[in-house]
């Protein structure tokens, strides 16, 4: 949210969440930000609590007792409809970049792919195998340049497809979030796990293309961009984070018989 005009300030709490005298110092901290208003988007009674103590007039919170099948943007949509009274609070949002940026970043003409090769788990990783096979084959149809989007840990699978490919692929693993989002801005199309990178590219407007191998469909639900690729014959709706799909059932084929018409 760096470059975003109508945001003032981000804190990031890492702590007040373990015990319960948490509660106590987590409404001194509340109580220093002399907020007005407090929307807590979970059931956290420790949060309510806390804000209760700290004297913050309007709270806002999500029922405290329906943990069980929260969906992460129906409860999200609904809650802000109810408390901001808007009639059909979209789901879509405009992720804002340094323009400047942007230009400096710009080195050739040719269409850019932002390939998602990392996830925050194994299970959920199409291999960085297949993206190798499938960049070869991307190859054969024109001239592209590849971005490797993944975390630090995961820079060695860029590398490897970096040495099979060559010069056309760059890795972002060495990169911040503040940095790839820019790199996110400039690509034309994302194709990858679900991820990170997906819920950003999405957000810019751009046709992501989402592998779905243990992932519930809330995470692909809320986007127009949003395009899911499933194991043949498998239901969305039966897809849970215990699923452990087989990634080799998705083929390169499928791959690109989904994104053909956008690359």
């Amino acid at each position: 949210l760096e470059d975003d005009p109508n945001i003032k300030e981000v804190i990031y709490l890492d702590n007040f969440y373990k015990k319960f005298s948490d509660i106590f110092k987590l409404s001194i901290f509340l109580k220093k930000l002399n907020l007005e208003n407090l929307f807590i988007f979970y059931p956290s009674l420790r949060y309510f609590l806390s804000a209760k103590i700290a004297g913050i007039k309007k709270i806002y919170n999500y029922p405290l007792l329906k943990k069980k099948n929260l969906h992460l943007v129906k409860a999200a949509k609904e809650f802000t409809e109810k408390h901001l009274n808007i009639p059909n609070c979209p789901t879509e949002t405009k992720i804002e970049v340094n323009k400047t940026e942007i230009k400096r970043l710009k080195k050739n003409d040719s269409k850019k792919i932002l390939l998602g090769i990392g996830s925050s788990g194994p299970t959920t990783k199409w291999g960085y195998k297949n993206y190798t096979k499938l960049i070869k084959k991307l190859n054969e149809l024109k001239n592209f340049h590849f971005y490797l989007l993944c975390g630090p840990d995961e820079n060695n699978d860029a590398e490897e497809i970096i040495n099979k490919i060559g010069s056309n692929c760059e890795s972002l693993g060495q990169k911040s979030i503040l940095e790839i989002k820019d790199y996110i801005y400039q690509s034309d199309i994302y194709v990858g796990n679900d991820s990170f990178g997906h819920h950003i590219s999405c957000q810019m407007g751009k046709p992501s293309f989402v592998i779905l191998l243990d992932t519930p469909r809330a995470y692909s639900d809320y986007s127009v961009n949003q395009n899911r690729i499933l194991p043949p014959n498998i239901n969305l709706d039966e897809i849970t984070h215990d699923s452990k799909l087989d990634p080799n059932s998705i083929t390169v084929e499928m791959i690109l018989d989904k994104i053909k018409k956008f690359i």
